[in-house]
């Protein structure tokens, strides 16, 4: 329970800071912070369906993971310069939703964990964010890099969506035959998060202390 704890913990002053700072925020980092929130949310009602009410959660991480992605998606559509590569994100938006409902609906029901929708939009996040990071290095255009808040959140994405898509993938076979590994891979998944929302806050702190528009503020 302690993780649970820590993990929400972690996301309230994510979402506190980035909420007291939204008026100095870019529209790319705008857009993490309602993420972060919807995140929040989602993570709060889970556990007051699953506590308060006794009843089964799963499907809120259906949902989630839509939600999420076109936030994300949305974000790098902004980052994006490239005309062909922003179209390429809008459709994938639609696909991933549409696909993800379809799988909700056929091979993993919503009373069910969705470890493949939850598999694609790893992948997705980690495309994404690494086409960025790409971007961002042979286009040379920032020219220190640990003084770029997105930086930061695109390395955030793309090495947790790789360690993710391992562990999801896994996740549905070691629930339904090794419980018991199960539970380890669940913890790598936690520290990934945890890891994750850390560096949701250093974008934050170097966005802040080297941006010329937050320090009008």
């Amino acid at each position: 329970m302690w993780d649970t704890f820590l993990y929400i913990t972690l996301m309230g002053v994510s979402t506190y800071l980035y909420s007291i700072n939204y008026r100095v925020l870019t529209p790319s980092l705008r857009l993490l912070a309602i993420n972060i929130t919807v995140l929040l949310a989602g993570t709060l009602y889970a556990i007051y369906v699953w506590r308060i009410e006794n009843k089964p959660n799963i499907y809120i991480y259906h949902i989630l993971p839509i939600i999420q992605y076109t936030l994300y998606g949305l974000l790098f559509s902004q980052l994006i310069e490239q005309a062909l590569i922003k179209r390429i994100i809008w459709l994938s938006i639609g696909l991933f939703g549409c696909i993800s409902i379809i799988l909700s609906s056929t091979v993993q029901p919503w009373h069910q964990y969705n470890s493949y929708g939850i598999t694609l939009f790893n992948i997705l996040i980690g495309l994404l964010a690494g086409y960025y990071l790409w971007r961002t290095f042979i286009d040379i255009k920032v020219v220190a890099l640990e003084k770029e808040a997105m930086f930061w959140v695109a390395t955030g994405l793309f090495f947790t969506s790789l360690g993710d898509f391992f562990v999801q993938g896994l996740m549905d076979y070691l629930i339904t035959n090794e419980r018991q590994h199960a539970l380890t891979v669940y913890w790598i998944h936690e520290l990934m998060q945890f890891l994750l929302l850390a560096t949701f806050l250093l974008a934050l702190y170097v966005y802040l202390r080297y941006s010329p528009i937050s320090s009008r503020r």
